[in-house]
């Protein structure tokens, strides 16, 4: 599907596919800048939109959280933790990406859920594929009905 808007955040893609969803394709590692030009975007969406919005994150060819700890591999992650906000989001799916990346980013999603109101719904899965498949069918199951005619 051809994006709406697309946006290069270093080498992070980001696109607005339709009307609510944002997909984020992660290559390499995120800097601090990168993050904090992310959650702007995504803060940015947000009010634009008016409403939660789907993100939906490819870690396909992201490298994951670095075998030793460094304050600049943790400074993006603490960035995102802080700023970023779960009621800006119908649902976060991740796929692709190693194990490792996906229990870093179980820590982020629990620690998003201690700075909202609302309960992060995320999802890990394993291919593009099942990502569509299962957007699909949340996006089926949380739209709203049709209004009725006014007597």
């Amino acid at each position: 599907m051809a994006a709406l808007r697309e946006w290069v955040l270093g080498t992070q893609r980001v696109s607005l596919e339709s009307s609510d969803v944002l997909w984020a394709t992660v290559r390499g590692t995120f800097s601090e800048e990168e993050a904090r030009q992310l959650t702007v975007l995504l803060q940015e969406q947000y009010a634009e939109l008016g409403r939660p919005y789907y993100l939906v994150v490819d870690l396909g060819g992201s490298m994951g959280p670095v075998a030793e700890e460094t304050a600049q591999s943790v400074a993006p992650r603490k960035l995102l933790a802080e700023h970023v906000r779960p009621e800006w989001f119908q649902a976060i799916v991740f796929f692709g990406g190693k194990r490792s990346q996906r229990e870093v980013l179980q820590a982020l999603v629990v620690a998003l859920q201690f700075t909202g109101r609302i309960r992060l719904e995320a999802r890990f899965l394993e291919t593009r594929k099942e990502a569509r498949e299962w957007l699909e069918a949340h996006r089926q199951q949380h739209t709203p009905p049709p209004a009725e005619p006014l007597p």
